[in-house]
C-alpha cells in the first residue's frame, strides 16, 4: 500500500474513532463498512495488477 493509502486511511480511521467515542454508532458502522471495502477493493487491485 502507499504512503498515500496509509495516510488517508489514518485519517479515515481518527474519524471513525471519534464517532465511536461520540456515540455515533450507525455512522461509526458506516464508515467501517466502507473503510473495510476499500481496502479490500485497493488489495484486490493490486493483487490482479500485471506485472
Amino acid at each position: 500500500m502507499s504512503k498515500f493509502w496509509s495516510c488517508f486511511f489514518f485519517a479515515f480511521y481518527l474519524v471513525l474513532i471519534w464517532a465511536v467515542f461520540t456515540m455515533h454508532t450507525m455512522f461509526a458502522m458506516q464508515l467501517m463498512a466502507i473503510g473495510m471495502l476499500l481496502e479490500a477493493t485497493i488489495g484486490l487491485v493490486h493483487a490482479f495488477r500485471p506485472r
